[in-house]
């Protein structure tokens, strides 16, 4: 990848004058961050006095995850109840009003709710609100009453008359009350040492209803949002989009006025407040990505608690954006801003132009970032295709570390994740999404997630596989809007020109586990050099996995005292030959040397001396001409009456063509065959029998 450098501008205010030890906040996520953050400081120090080579980030995936479990230990409402709003309500805009005390900690608020009736009419508007709200009083924007009920954590309003599909619906919603902790924080009062007062909120995936009422479901993205939050003297308020207005009363309170325009979910909507110090940068976009997608000057805003030290990993968003831009696209909301806000939670969390951070590794930094794509730009439909949040934020850690290898080790992340992954439960697609414990596993959404993306790069190829993220990232079905696995799976398949049904079915939505190999080998010598014989078997078995065989594409790199040969076999049977020439006597065969799959490890090739009790198999001959044009002849003797399929792949393991596939009588046999018409280069003439497959390469020239 090329090297891009960016132009950073910075301006430091602050809104307090404290500069509060982090060991004094009151809770343990927030001494879990302290340590994070301490972990990572000794990790930065260790590289700039004198550490030998690149830095071992933590990963971000684990910050995450890991702080998602932590937050749950304590949460009231198990398991969460999934959104009973309208149907057939579409949510275009919200404009939250709130009144933060936090002596005593309490919350009064009025949220103006616009959307639209759709398919049937709108008669009685319900939506998700906890009961802990007390709701006082439903009102049209001129000031009429509603009636209205509030049952458990359902509102139910009465509309004047009933609204036809296409019509507007607005109404405020007037309430008061101490929000209850759901999600994976919720609406969370708490304080720097013993009396600087922080509030922040986290609703994913179920906490919005907690402090606010919306249609509670990713699936439904208002068009907009405003967010309108005061606050007691010395605090200042970070959130989604544009500060628009902030002004302070006689009593010392300030508030902020924010307002975001682009789509947005309910469990992306946020406030953050404390004693901010503020950090302004400039993301200037590199000549080469501006050369594609048009010049940037995007701010970048960091609300820092003082004296946490967290401002010099933050400010590293502006050397992650431009390679993430390169492998997605453009930053999504170039017209508002990008930006972190500190909260006492020892993770992260991808709200909408401005992340919520506990701590500052770079591998968080990159984390939040890449869900401003995924996760945000594109939401789930529903929470069981969460993976497309963070398994590609997990993987885009790895894409970072892979641009900046003389700053960051790849190898030890990329050894943690997919370690990770192969302990995973169930499938990757989540079937109980009502547990929060079982949606947010980290082996599963975070690290299978991950490697799933990692194993279809190998499949598709690097760039195919860039422009699949891409295409995904700008689809104008998409964007802005939501997506299940299928629809990234269609866009897989249309820019790899593959049937990519058996990948996702064995990896995503229906299988379990991974597969376990087995595999030895022999040579024989031949009058142009050795014959490798591999046999490759697939010994998984349930409950590690439901999957009968797993269909792959693998790599066999054959050492020989010449060195590293290397072919690329389509792997789709549960036992399987493999026959490969090579000049120089072989002295190993090693499977997967890239750990490009998901598998057991490690797996050990077997050498096998020759054996009585083998099957004789075919005996492949002459194959020429090699190089080739448009015709091929193929001279083999096989042992008895077989049927024989003959196919040329090429070096990604994709079928390009079948060039015979019939039964074929004992003894010697010549095949002349026409090659389709393929692009130049080397590809390799797969001959397979049932018992037996070999392979032989075949170069095709223009």
């Amino acid at each position: 990848m090329t090297m891009t450098t960016t132009t950073t501008s910075t301006r430091t205010t602050s809104s307090g004058g404290i500069a509060e030890s982090l060991a004094r906040r009151s809770l343990p996520g927030l001494l879990a961050g302290l340590l994070a953050g301490l972990l990572a400081g000794l990790l930065l120090a260790g590289a700039a006095f004198g550490q030998a080579g690149p830095l071992v980030a933590p990963d971000g995936a684990a910050a995450c995850a890991r702080a998602t479990r932590a937050a749950l230990a304590h949460r009231p409402h198990e398991p969460h109840r999934p959104s009973r709003a309208s149907p057939n309500f579409d949510a275009t805009y919200y404009h939250l009003t709130l009144d933060v005390s936090t002596d005593p900690a309490y919350l009064t608020g009025s949220t103006r709710v616009v959307g639209r009736a759709r398919g049937t009419p709108l008669d009685v508007l319900a939506l998700d609100l906890d009961a802990a709200m007390q709701v006082t009083a439903v009102r049209t924007p001129d000031g009429a009453p509603l009636a209205f009920t509030h049952d458990g954590d359902v509102l139910r309003i009465t509309l004047p008359a009933g609204v036809p599909p296409g019509e507007t619906v607005a109404l405020d919603v007037a309430y008061q009350g101490v929000p209850v902790q759901d999600g994976l924080g919720t609406f969370t009062f708490d304080a720097l040492g013993r009396d600087q007062p922080v509030v922040w909120t986290l609703s994913q995936p179920y906490g919005a209803r907690a402090w606010w009422p919306c249609k509670d479901h990713p699936s439904d993205k208002a068009d907009s949002v405003r967010v309108t939050v005061t606050v007691p003297p010395g605090l200042r308020v970070g959130s989604n989009g544009l500060l628009i207005g902030e002004h302070t009363d006689r009593d010392g309170r300030t508030t902020f006025d924010w307002r975001s325009r682009y789509p947005i979910a309910t469990y992306l909507v946020f406030f953050a407040a404390g004693p901010y110090e503020v950090l302004e940068q400039t993301y200037t976009r590199p000549d080469s990505l501006a050369a594609r997608y048009g010049p940037l000057a995007l701010p970048i805003l960091h609300y820092a608690y003082p004296g946490s030290g967290v401002l010099p990993g933050w400010q590293r968003v502006t050397d992650v954006l431009p390679v993430l831009e390169d492998w997605f696209g453009p930053y999504p909301f170039p017209e508002e801003k990008y930006g972190h806000a500190h909260f006492t939670y020892s993770g992260g969390m991808e709200h909408q132009t401005m992340s919520s951070m506990g701590s500052s590794w770079i591998g968080l930094v990159v984390h939040e970032l890449a869900h401003q794509w995924f996760g945000d730009l594109i939401t789930p439909a529903s929470w069981p295709h969460l993976w497309l949040n963070e398994g590609f934020a997990t993987y885009a850690e790895l894409l970072y570390y892979e641009a900046r290898p003389d700053a960051y080790a790849y190898e030890p992340i990329f050894d943690i994740y997919w370690n990770r992954a192969r302990h995973a439960p169930g499938t990757l697609l989540v079937t109980d999404t009502l547990n929060v414990y079982t949606l947010f596993d980290n082996r599963r959404v975070y690290a299978r997630g991950g490697m799933v993306l990692h194993m279809l790069r190998h499949v598709i190829g690097e760039d195919a596989f860039r422009r699949t993220l891409q295409t995904y990232a700008a689809d104008p079905a998409l964007r802005f809007g939501t997506a299940a696995t299928a629809d990234f799976q269609r866009i897989a398949e249309a820019v790899s020109g593959q049937d990519l049904s058996a990948f996702f079915r064995q990896w995503v939505t229906e299988g379990t586990g991974y597969p376990a190999y087995d595999v030895a080998w022999s040579a024989t010598a031949t009058p142009s050099g050795y014959e490798v014989t591999i046999d490759v078997a697939q010994t998984q078995t349930p409950p590690a996995s439901n999957v009968e065989v797993f269909t792959m594409p693998v790599t066999l790199s054959i050492q020989t005292e010449a060195g590293p040969e290397r072919v690329t076999v389509l792997n789709d049977r549960r036992t399987q030959r493999y026959t490969v020439s090579v000049a120089a006597r072989p002295t190993d065969v090693v499977f997967d040397p890239d750990r490009a799959l998901l598998r057991n490890d490690p797996v050990v090739a077997t050498r096998l001396d020759a054996t009585p009790g083998r099957p004789a198999g075919f005996r492949l001959g002459a194959v020429f001409p090699n190089p080739t044009r448009r015709t091929l002849t193929v001279r083999l003797d096989l042992p008895r009456p077989q049927p024989v399929r003959l196919t040329l792949v090429d070096a990604l393991g994709r079928t390009r063509a079948v060039l015979h596939e019939a039964a074929l009588p004992a003894g010697p046999a010549t095949l002349p065959l026409a090659l389709p018409a393929v692009p130049p280069g080397l590809y390799t003439l797969h001959l397979a029998t049932p018992d037996q497959a070999l392979t032989h390469p075949v170069v095709v020239l223009r």
